[in-house]
């Protein structure tokens, strides 16, 4: 059989973006339907009337409130939390006020989770948001900005800062970062073919189409459900064109309509997968911080993982103001389904849906919050999940201005809408990984 022709570039753009409406018909359809998922979706995106909190399971509740669940078990980890890095001062929680995590939880509706509430100081998370913030959102790694602006490689944030702390005034021409089209195309960037500001909307209310916005305000995820890429073995993984569209803003706006950095192997999110072309160097703290919990809980769940076999070679920063969420998806994209997956909380409280392998199973609604460690293993890497709303109101006060610190009041001012989730993955499985550049 021959092989296939080459496909010209407009065939390419005719093909994927056919793909991309096929993926929201497909996923408005779903949504039409009231799956148990769904339906746990539409009780916490409702502003009126507002949604019932109590419904949701805290981690951080008193041990004797917490195991009347029965379903609910509390294993000692493989290794005190206390042995983890120095790098984000975790050795100081008995100093500042706080027990030393040695436990976690599992929940018999959801095997392979493991949960460690409160793992982070105070001085740890300030860390940890710094890096989210500023380093980790310099280039080589990629944010969603980065198709349509002309992000400089020192980042934005730093453009931001010196607004700021007035190095730079308001008004200099030289921190507004231009826009890559001179001329529209009518492009969407990475993943705003899949944004939708009215799914807040009842169902019957929501209109059929609305017009794509460049750089979202609010942000939904329409997932791959069978794994298939949008774009075959053939065909480049091409980024999306510019939009001459989007504004041009003052760094203190335009950062806040930063909504993911890449760490590791970039991800192109047409497709759901990976660029394994594009290996940014990963950073070295993280990369011993996600193996030092993979440590910590090898053998604490039923799904046990060796440390030794983890590598951290790719990851995402997500930054959500107070009106973003994550809709319902399941994670297909690594070659290494057996890893765990490593997720820390920072900043504003949520509600973190987990299912089932299905959007039937009801899913089970979590409140994480800031310093807390959120673990998938098993066939808990294969369940729905989902982020429907982020709780106003919920920063913790050593996250908010400290007048000894006024370095912090940047970061202060940023967290005071926003919450930043950081999640680690290994890509490749152990042995087969080519060797990953670390960021020192």
């Amino acid at each position: 059989m021959p092989d296939p022709q080459p496909m010209s570039n407009r065939q390419r753009k005719i093909m994927e973006r056919q793909a991309e409406r096929n993926r929201e018909m497909a996923a408005a359809k779903r949504s039409e339907t009231r799956t148990p998922f769904r339906e746990a979706e539409l009780q916490f995106l409702s502003r009126h009337p507002p949604p019932d909190y109590s419904k949701a399971l805290d981690f951080r509740q008193p041990v004797e409130v917490l195991l009347r669940d029965p379903k609910i078990k509390r294993v000692p980890l493989h290794k005190r939390i206390s042995e983890f890095s120095d790098l984000f001062g975790v050795k100081d929680l008995q100093q500042e006020g706080g027990d030393l995590p040695e436990n976690a939880y599992l929940h018999e509706d959801h095997p392979g989770l493991i949960y460690i509430p409160a793992a982070f100081t105070p001085t740890a998370q300030r860390n940890l948001i710094k890096g989210c913030l500023k380093d980790y959102s310099r280039h080589p790694n990629k944010s969603n900005l980065d198709t349509h602006y002309l992000v400089p490689d020192s980042g934005l944030w730093d453009l931001h800062e010196n607004v700021f702390t007035g190095k730079q005034p308001s008004d200099d021409p030289s921190i507004f970062v231009q826009r890559k089209a001179k001329v529209d195309e009518q492009a969407g960037g990475y993943g705003s073919d899949d944004d939708d500001d009215n799914d807040s909307k009842p169902d019957n209310k929501r209109p059929k189409m609305k017009p794509k916005s460049p750089v979202p305000s609010i942000r939904t995820l329409v997932p791959i459900m069978d794994g298939t890429p949008t774009v075959p073995d053939n065909v480049p993984k091409d980024d999306p064109e510019p939009s001459a569209q989007v504004p041009i803003l003052p760094p203190a706006q335009l950062v806040r309509k930063m909504r993911w950095i890449t760490l590791g192997y970039q991800y192109h999110w047409p497709s759901k997968t990976y660029h394994f072309d594009q290996n940014a160097p990963f950073p070295e703290e993280l990369s011993i911080l996600s193996k030092a919990v993979v440590d910590a809980v090898d053998g604490v769940g039923p799904y046990p993982y060796p440390a030794d076999d983890f590598v951290a070679e790719a990851g995402v920063v997500n930054y959500y103001q107070l009106k973003d969420r994550l809709m319902g998806h399941v994670d297909r994209s690594e070659l290494n389904k057996e890893a765990p997956l490593v997720s820390f909380s920072f900043g504003h409280s949520c509600i973190y849906l987990l299912g089932g392998p299905t959007r039937e199973k009801e899913p089970t609604p979590i409140l994480l919050q800031s310093g807390d460690i959120l673990v998938m293993t098993g066939p808990c890497r294969s369940a729905f999940h989902g982020v429907p709303r982020i709780i106003e109101n919920t920063l913790p006060t050593y996250l908010q201005s400290l007048p000894e610190e006024p370095e912090w009041d940047i970061y202060a001012d940023y967290l005071s809408e926003a919450r930043i989730n950081l999640n680690i993955r290994q890509v490749y499985p152990p042995n087969d990984s080519p060797a990953s550049p670390v960021q020192h």
